[in-house]
């Protein structure tokens, strides 16, 4: 795979996260939301996939973490690697030759992983630029995690919802194999009117695009949603969280190409 000079399509490993995190800490940088992180990283001038290089590749992330922003960034973190964990847990399942130390191996070094703060420079936001960048990091990603129980309201970690989940947009609704996990919520997507940004003239960009580019534009987009509020509503009713088959099945199948990779 040739490197990308771009990095935006960068990814780090949940290792490489923490140590990020760590380095954040040593400058001063406080356990704060992700979005307080962001206007930090802005006034300090600190862009992570630049200033902590080591820490990263230059290749296209495995998994994409969506959450949202009020949500502390050390607790994104944490369930990133309760993600990547999963991950390896479920290759031990269908691979009991693979012994505990390999599997913890394959859930620390050998995911690559996007998150936002890490690879969007604040300083440089630009809102074409990164919803250019969005497509091609998640129809590449075999994984996708949504994090806490707010991002179904909002515009943007709807757009991601979607994007990796386009699939479905041509599905008929008994036939959808939705493929992200959703955490459990009841806070659920009413409706593009309804969501929320943070910056106002982001919502207007992204329904421009949903409008052109998504399947069936926006009622494309609603039956892809549509199916995501029925999996995290039905993960607040079970006595564990529901995982749609196809999730299950995919990231099965992507844990054994990262072992088999490292």
């Amino acid at each position: 795979m040739e490197p990308n000079e771009d990095r935006r399509l960068w990814s780090t490993t949940p290792r490489g996260l923490s140590l990020v995190l760590s380095e954040l800490f040593r400058l001063g940088v406080p356990s704060v939301s992700a979005r307080s992180l962001q206007k930090i990283l802005k006034e300090q001038k600190i862009y992570p996939v630049r200033d902590f290089e080591d820490y990263f590749e230059p290749i296209l992330p495995d998994a994409f973490i969506t959450y949202h922003s009020a949500q502390n960034y050390v607790e994104v973190q944490e369930i990133a690697w309760q993600a990547t964990t999963f991950a390896s847990e479920l290759l031990g399942e269908r691979r009991p030759d693979i012994d505990r130390i390999a599997l913890e191996d394959l859930a620390s070094d050998g995911v690559r992983l996007w998150i936002d703060f890490l690879f969007i420079d604040q300083r440089a936001r630009d809102i074409r630029q990164e919803l250019n960048v969005l497509p091609k990091l998640l129809q590449g990603a075999q994984a996708h995690f949504v994090l806490g129980d707010q991002p179904l309201s909002r515009a943007w970690c709807c757009y991601e919802i979607a994007l990796f989940n386009q699939q479905c947009a041509e599905a008929e609704m008994s036939k959808l194999e939705l493929r992200s996990f959703i955490a459990p919520t009841r806070t659920i997507y009413f409706g593009w009117d309804t969501t929320d940004v943070t910056e106002a003239q982001d919502k207007e960009f992204i329904a421009e695009q949903i409008e052109q580019w998504f399947p069936h534009g926006f009622d494309g987009f609603n039956h892809v949603m549509n199916q995501v509020n029925a999996t995290a509503v039905l993960s607040t009713t079970e006595t564990a969280p529901h995982y749609p088959p196809a999730a299950l099945s995919t990231l099965t199948t992507a844990a054994a190409q990262w072992f088999d990779r490292m």
